[in-house]
């Protein structure tokens, strides 16, 4: 299945247009010198060897995402699982399914036998070899099996029916149509965030299930551009009306106030026979291919300037030939950006390497040009991302605007005395543009 490929041709008319969890810690497995990463509930490749990992979403045969798996319980909706091994030989993968809570701290306290039909150990069979690229490797697919019950999950592929030797791990949400949600994004109710930040207001109808404690015992979560690294829990609601049916969520204190960020910027990798938009060079004698960017440079005291972007998302795919994942090489990028050695740790960050605030993620400084950079393995396609500085609420190499036009979701969970397990009851997604 190479649906998400569709995908590819929306990305390639925008550049027309525009011209939390504990470090991985090396085990040693019982009886033997190797070594196994401990499984994190996050978005990872724990291999430097797997690549461009994606959970494309769908609504019966047509994709609907790459880069949000979020499905309704008991819908006519899927995920399907792809990634690269850059290796020369097939290897024997196989997928296990983790119910979370909803803090993704710790598995359920279920067992898998409660949400899944069959055993928790599924092979994956579906693999093709790439060809006619400069570096090898293997383009696999998994479908996903139909879980029962709503919530958090992860989804762990491992290796030789060793469910210690972890090559990947990734998030998923099914959620129940338990909960209407009415909201509104307004400029930040603190002052001097008013030009920088967006405030998300909201209510939830708990119409069609019974919660005794709704004050406590509801848990909603809103994500900024689908991403976790700007997610925020919100607090108890301030007001609980209609009989413990309405919960309102609009707060004075900045608690549910994002930073609008900038628009993201991109790179066009999807060709080698001319340079793409913000490709400064293209060396095809090395191997891997050796691209390099434009270097960027600081945004922050710049005025806003839209343009339409997908929020840090990326597709794959090159313009010679458009129609298989597997003719699609992997380029060596090499990033730069012009930023004063006081900014301190600067990361490069976007869906394609899930915005981890890791080392390799990490821009390095170099005494020698005065420049940050950094170089990533990247498959042919076209790629946003943005330059974040931790701990910093606002981003002082993008800036933050009112004015970008951002995705928020917002996720309900519930945490009932009865169950054990946290469900997800209510979801919605909605554009900053269209809730104001």
């Amino acid at each position: 299945m190479k649906h998400y490929f569709y995908l590819f041709i929306i990305f390639l008319s925008i550049t027309s247009l525009i011209s939390a969890c504990v470090p991985v810690q090396n085990t040693q497995s019982s009886g033997s010198n190797t070594y196994y990463p401990d499984l994190e509930f996050v978005n990872k490749s724990y291999r430097e060897n797997i690549k461009t990992v994606q959970l494309v979403r769908f609504k019966g045969n047509q994709m609907v995402s790459t880069d949000n798996p979020v499905i309704e319980l008991g819908k006519n909706e899927k995920l399907l699982l792809t990634f690269d091994d850059i290796n020369d030989e097939q290897q024997q993968y196989q997928v296990k399914i983790i119910h979370c809570d909803k803090d993704w701290k710790n598995e359920s306290n279920i067992q898998s036998m409660d949400y899944l039909e069959e055993y928790n150990q599924f092979p994956i069979r579906e693999f093709e070899f790439s060809f006619d690229t400069k570096m090898g490797y293997i383009h696999y697919e998994f479908e996903l099996p139909r879980v029962s019950l709503s919530g958090n999950y992860l989804l762990v592929v491992f290796k030789n029916n060793n469910e210690d030797d972890i090559i990947l791990s990734e998030r998923f949400m099914v959620y129940e149509d338990k909960t209407s949600i009415d909201y509104k994004l307004v400029p930040s109710n603190v002052v001097i965030q008013r030009r920088t930040h967006q405030e998300i207001e909201f209510e939830l109808l708990l119409n069609r299930i019974n919660v005794i404690n709704t004050g406590t015992d509801i848990h909603p979560v809103i994500r900024q551009n689908n991403n976790w690294l700007f997610a925020k829990a919100a607090p108890d609601p301030i007001r609980v009306l209609d009989g413990n049916k309405r919960l309102v969520y609009k707060f004075y204190n900045g608690q549910l106030s994002f930073p609008g960020n900038n628009e993201f910027r991109f790179i066009d990798l999807t060709t080698v026979n001319f340079k793409g938009n913000n490709v400064a060079n293209i060396n095809k004698d090395t191997n891997p291919i050796t691209v390099t960017a434009r270097p960027d440079g600081i945004r922050a005291s710049e005025a806003y300037r839209e343009w339409e972007d997908q929020n840090g998302a990326f597709a794959i795919g090159n313009r010679e030939r458009p129609n298989t994942p597997l003719v699609s090489d992997y380029f060596l990028t090499n990033f730069e950006l012009n930023a004063p050695k006081e900014l301190g740790d600067i990361y490069l960050v976007g869906e394609f390497n899930n915005w981890k605030l890791s080392n390799s993620n990490r821009m390095k400084y170099n005494t020698n040009t005065g420049n940050y950079q950094n170089s990533f393995l990247m498959k042919q396609g076209y790629y946003e991302y943005t330059y974040y500085v931790a701990g910093e609420e606002l981003n002082p190499i993008d800036g933050s605007h009112i004015n970008t036009e951002n995705t928020y979701d917002i996720l309900v969970y519930y945490t009932s005395p009865q169950l054990r397990y946290d469900r997800l009851i209510g979801y919605t997604q909605f554009n900053s543009r269209a809730a104001q």
